[in-house]
């Protein structure tokens, strides 16, 4: 598996992220206010069980929260230890949705998120010194089942946590579709069939990391997406983490900005004939005034073996400069000299010198590409 830089999940000097859940209820019914836990201090924890103002997130002595930060102020709380075990569908009227813990999609069932629908976790509540942001322990969807976000319009994920990784409760089918994800955790299992598609996604799979007032993003710690026979078209995907696939992936008129880390391509080449997936006409941009240092977009994995040594056609995407040199730099494959281990060979020639029409517009085009 890829090598990363482990991320600490404690926080060095300051809170960067919340805790906990807020707030009481019996899975679908709407959120009722509640009185602040014991030891907690009135003036401070004045703001009911949740709240959109930073300053008024709070947690008594024991450090249970007692005001947590959210997106939006909930309709519905989803309950700790929901299981849905008959198709189900979380209409618009009951948006937004707050999760208080996890939620299990049981197998046979189907968790549906229609357009117009907001679900929320725990928004990370701002740094006021040096911190380590936290992975998140609540506001997760295992799915052994099918969960489908979003149709033709708009759903939100706004802090949540996907995965479908568990042995035990997981396995299930993701549908991703014209979605909004911020601050969310998507955690695939290659076993299981994933697509994503005409969504948007802004931090995803990151923690964050503030220094000095700047903040820069780390990928996360509690699961990493790796994609097989999987579809992912049409996304944005901003100061996010990157993924596994392998050959079977479509991976096609993606925007990629500011990739916190790269791309990884799985030595599962098929033992004949061509690979079917597609990874075309996505755009690979690394903007001059982000802080994130990386520069990679994509490392070959696996166990280097000269007489197994496979191409993958990664031809006719956009790197957002035109210069070969750079292109070959953020490329590590088996023609990386200082990486020998590394197998295969990404292709990238003929690199397009402009940006697909059917990509998504760059959001930060007014910001030069480096």
């Amino acid at each position: 598996m890829k090598s990363r830089a482990a991320v600490a999940l404690s926080v060095l000097l300051a809170a960067c992220g919340g805790g906990g859940g807020g707030g009481a209820s019996n899975g679908g019914t709407t959120a009722a206010s509640a009185a602040p836990a014991s030891g907690s201090t009135a003036t401070v924890c004045s703001g009911g069980p949740f709240t959109t103002d930073a300053s008024k997130a709070c947690s008594d002595a024991s450090g249970k929260v007692v005001t947590a930060y959210v997106y939006a102020q909930p309709q519905t709380v989803i309950a700790d230890g929901t299981v849905i075990s008959a198709d189900t569908t979380w209409p618009a009227s009951g948006s937004p949705y707050y999760i208080a813990g996890t939620v299990q999609v049981a197998k046979g069932a189907t968790l549906t998120i229609p357009d117009g629908v907001v679900v929320e976790g725990l928004k990370p509540v701002p740094c006021a010194a040096d911190c380590i942001g936290t992975v998140p322990a609540k506001g997760i969807i295992n799915v052994a089942g099918q969960l489908n976000v979003g149709g033709s319009n708009q759903a939100q994920l706004l802090g949540v946590t996907v995965s479908n990784v568990d042995g035990t409760v997981g396995g299930g089918t993701v549908s991703i579709q014209h979605a909004l994800l911020q601050d969310a955790f998507v955690q695939i299992s290659p076993a299981a069939p994933f697509s994503m598609t005409y969504s948007q996604a802004y931090r995803m799979n990151v923690t964050r990391i503030v220094r000095a007032g700047v903040t820069t993003y780390q990928a996360g710690t509690n699961g990493y997406p790796s994609f097989k026979n999987a579809t992912l078209k049409y996304n944005t995907f901003v100061d996010s983490a990157a993924f596994a696939f392998d050959p079977s992936v479509v991976m096609q008129n993606n925007l990629f900005v500011n990739m916190v880390d790269g791309l990884v391509l799985i030595d599962d080449f098929p033992a004949t004939g061509a690979p079917t997936g597609i990874a075309k006409n996505n755009s690979f941009l690394f903007k001059k005034d982000s802080p994130n240092l990386n520069r990679q977009v994509i490392a070959a994995h696996g166990t280097y073996n000269a007489s197994a040594v496979h191409t993958l056609d990664f031809s006719n995407n956009f790197w957002g400069v035109t210069d070969n040199t750079t292109i070959q730099s953020r490329i590590l494959d088996s023609t990386n000299s200082s990486s020998p281990r590394l197998p295969n060979i990404v292709n990238y020639a003929p690199a397009a010198t402009t940006a697909d029409p059917a990509t998504p517009a760059d959001p930060q085009s007014g910001t030069p590409n480096v």
